[in-house]
């Protein structure tokens, strides 16, 4: 497939903010297979107007605060001028203020995680929120190829689910979490292969999603196939 033919999925805006750098980093390290810039405001006025001139996709923010209360930063951030008022406000609390924050969840705040919670159960409370197309249930061949060494290995898989921005696929793992597949899908009613280039975002755990697979992100896609792939999820 020829890189020239290639057009790029609109990448997510994920705003960190009052979150030492260790936390930082290792979800940094953890969001990186996803089609994700990484932006990082102090908690002061400054995120104020970040938030509410700028849209971001997923805020990552720390509880306790200091100085801005968590409470007026939702007001502001939720209020109708702003443009990141649709983002998801994932909160990662100490421990013991968790029953605190946990009352503005479904009021401003999506998601609330402890900070001794590992990368893992963030990403896996966040991917939703990260991920906000409709995930549609599909059974539909895919094929998935990497380079292995010296050459090409394609591994023949079903998805279980997609949505127009990434597929949940059931294969024994055919490439490593942050690896890139170039993917051949056969969408029914389609007459040809939709065809581009996957980032694989995590294993699947199959004693929870009865799934031994992958979940990967669309980076690209050949031609209008992108949008050949948005008719046809509309149609099922």
């Amino acid at each position: 497939m020829s890189s020239a033919e290639l057009i790029d999925v609109e990448r997510r805006q994920t705003l960190f903010t009052g979150i030492g750098h260790n936390d930082v980093h290792r979800l940094v390290t953890a969001l990186e297979p996803f089609p994700v810039d990484f932006h990082r405001v102090p908690w002061s006025d400054r995120l104020i107007a970040a938030v509410t001139g700028r849209e971001f996709h997923l805020i990552f923010a720390a509880y306790p605060p200091l100085g801005m209360s968590l409470e007026f930063f939702v007001s502001a951030l939720r209020h109708r001028t702003s443009a990141s008022r649709e983002a998801g406000l994932v909160v990662l609390a100490d421990p013991r203020a968790l029953p605190i924050v946990g009352r503005l969840l479904g009021r401003g705040v999506n998601r609330v995680n402890s900070r001794s919670d590992s990368s893992e159960a963030i990403l896996e409370s966040a991917r939703p929120l990260l991920d906000v197309a409709r995930r549609v249930r599909v059974r539909a061949p895919v094929e998935l190829t990497t380079a292995g060494p010296g050459s090409l290995v394609t591994a023949r898989c079903l998805t279980e689910d997609l949505s127009t921005t990434g597929m949940l696929v059931r294969c024994p793992a055919p490439a490593p979490a942050g690896a890139t597949v170039d993917f051949e899908l056969a969408m029914p009613g389609e007459t040809a292969p939709i065809r581009g280039r996957a980032r694989v975002a995590r294993q699947t755990d199959p004693a929870r999603e009865q799934v031994l697979g992958v979940g990967a992100s669309f980076v690209s896609f050949s031609g209008r196939d992108q949008d050949r792939l948005h008719a046809a999820l509309e149609t099922l």
